[in-house]
């Protein structure tokens, strides 16, 4: 039998096999250089998509594939710093915004009853309106706003609260608490309405600038009417804009803890992978 002699063909394998790897490689690297780029100029969705792209066209480029995800880990730490970063900007500004609006309100909490204080106008407290029909407005350290009814006056059993501009009108008549009886001397019917819940009354008055407002409270035994004081209706408009920015503040603060946390698990993550390399090594 002849011989066959196997060494030219291991050696022509041997030859051939980086030209083979270096086509497969070199379309991905390409790609991969696209990452970079778009990665060092903080386009980060753009580095994932191109990351993606290498999966997809690409499938057996193996070496290219563990380079790209090794790419995608530091596009999300890059992109969570980003977002850490912006929203402690964003909540920065915002607590700002919301001290100095603050300046204006004054702040009572019962700590024996509440949780959280109570912001409210100086212009509406009780006791410098205890003889007045008005409509008061509170907002609490969440962003909770409230809006309360005073009427004052004969029985009349109110169940509605109607604000009107114009031909425009809104009404409330699901309160949260009502109350009858005497404050300072005088007979009061009293109703609670949570901003939401409250027919969008406050929001309402909050649009409406410089225009005459009319309150109209409708019951069993009658109805009164009255034109709502100038004061009444900026008190709750600055209520409404001070809800609006503490709200914003507890939903800023939310996704800036969340980035936060993500932030953390993928450093770890880092960390882990760094570490059990090495002692593989």
């Amino acid at each position: 039998m002849k011989k066959i002699c196997f060494f030219p063909l291991i050696l022509l394998f041997i030859v051939l096999l980086p030209s083979c790897e270096g086509k497969v490689e070199q379309p991905a690297r390409d790609i991969l250089e696209g990452v970079r780029s778009e990665l060092e100029a903080g386009n980060y969705n753009s580095a994932k998509i191109l990351i993606d792209s290498i999966k997809r066209a690409h499938p057996k480029a193996y070496k290219t594939l563990r380079e790209a995800e090794a790419l995608r880990r530091e596009v999300l730490i890059k992109e969570k710093e980003r977002d850490v970063a912006f929203f402690d900007d964003e909540l920065n500004a915002l607590l700002a915004k919301r001290d100095a609006m603050l300046e204006s309100f004054t702040y009572s909490k019962n700590s024996k009853y509440q949780d959280v204080g109570i912001y409210s106008l100086p212009s509406q407290a009780i006791s410098t309106n205890a003889h007045n029909c008005f409509l008061r407005a509170t907002v609490n350290e969440l962003g909770e706003a409230y809006l309360t009814s005073y009427y004052r006056g004969k029985r009349i059993g109110y169940k509605s609260v109607r604000v009107r501009c114009g031909e425009s009108y809104v009404t409330a008549e699901n309160s949260l608490y009502s109350w009858t009886g005497k404050e300072y001397g005088v007979y009061v019917e009293r109703r609670d309405y949570k901003r939401g819940n409250d027919g969008g009354i406050m929001d309402f008055i909050a649009s409406v600038k410089g225009a005459d407002i009319t309150v109209e409270l409708s019951g069993a035994n009658g109805t009164y009417t009255y034109l709502l004081r100038e004061q009444d209706a900026q008190a709750i408009a600055q209520v409404v804009a001070l809800s609006n920015v503490l709200v914003s503040i507890a939903e800023c603060r939310s996704m800036r803890d969340s980035a936060r946390y993500s932030l953390d698990f993928l450093l770890k993550g880092e960390q882990r992978l760094k570490s059990d390399s090495v002692t593989a090594q």
